[in-house]
């Protein structure tokens, strides 16, 4: 799996958490699925451009901080 999708899905995570955010309130303020939500957490999802852009503005970060290590 690319190092990229695994960077995202670490800083992603930590964003959620910092913003006091669940996954059902990502999944509540986004329509993702709760499920697709936890696979992208864990690298076994790979988001498109789109996809990523969105949870980023959910979670308050531009979307480049989440993709540097």
């Amino acid at each position: 799996m690319p190092v990229e999708r695994l960077i995202f899905a670490r800083n992603f995570c930590q964003a959620r958490k910092a913003a006091k955010l669940s996954q059902r309130g990502i999944r509540d303020r986004t329509g993702f699925a709760q499920g697709w939500i936890s696979a992208v957490e864990t690298g076994k999802s790979a988001p498109n451009l789109d996809s990523m852009a969105v949870l980023a503005e959910c979670v308050g970060v531009p979307l480049w901080k989440l993709l540097v290590p």
